[in-house]
């Protein structure tokens, strides 16, 4: 799901920002790679040009993810995070004092940016709230009700949702094992609550089942 709601790449295409794409430079970065650090030096801003690439961060072997980034949406580097590119992607970088000329001449960037890091922050809350006081299984059906809200397609009376998530990625979403995300989403095929068809495609019958299961309001 693109959760800025528009695309920045559209706007830089523009025949005016010509001066302005100049500013930036294009990175290619290959599937698993992780781009940046929380300690490296350089800040940077740059906004995904293809692929996805993903915010993390890590404490020893557990990872944590934040936030799933799709083309046209921008990201800086000194937020402490790490980035790791999902597949093959590329990036178009620029120093953060060249993007004060971005802010200057394309409101709708900073605009974007301020989405971009409100939808992180308010992911970490969840997943701060999630950990202290809800277990995994309700964290997961809280994930796939809610994206399958936002961006499922209808079908059948139901909804058919593409996480295009690997249960790996999955998992790192939730902050558990692959293991157990694996068990949990059979145990909701068990239940009828879902249905995989396919890699990260799931069909859920009935949106209302789901969030009943998942102690949420039904809506």
């Amino acid at each position: 799901m693109k959760f800025t709601g528009v695309n920045l790449l559209d706007e830089l295409e523009r025949s005016e920002m010509a001066d302005l794409r100049a500013v930036f430079r294009k990175r290619a970065v290959t599937k698993g790679e992780v781009v940046f650090r929380p300690d490296d030096d350089e800040d940077l801003v740059f906004v995904v040009a293809r692929g996805r690439v993903r915010v993390y961060l890590a404490y020893e072997d557990k990872e944590f993810t934040l936030a799933i980034l799709n083309p046209g949406d921008p990201y800086s580097t000194h937020s402490g995070c790490y980035i790791q590119a999902l597949e093959d992607a590329e990036l178009l970088l620029t120093d953060v004092r060249s993007v004060k000329v971005c802010m200057a001449e394309i409101p709708l960037f900073t605009r974007t940016m301020v989405r971009v890091l409100g939808h992180i922050l308010r992911n970490s809350f969840s997943i701060i709230g999630g950990l202290a006081f809800k277990d995994i299984y309700n964290r997961l059906m809280d994930y796939i009700l809610s994206e399958a809200r936002a961006s499922g397609t209808p079908e059948d009376g139901g909804r058919l949702l593409k996480l295009n998530l690997t249960i790996e990625q999955l998992s790192q979403l939730m902050g558990a094992t692959r293991q157990t995300v694996s068990t949990l989403l059979n145990d909701m095929e068990r239940a009828g609550l879902m249905f995989k068809r396919g890699r990260g495609v799931y069909f859920i019958p009935d949106l209302d089942a789901l969030a009943k299961a998942a102690g949420d309001d039904v809506k």
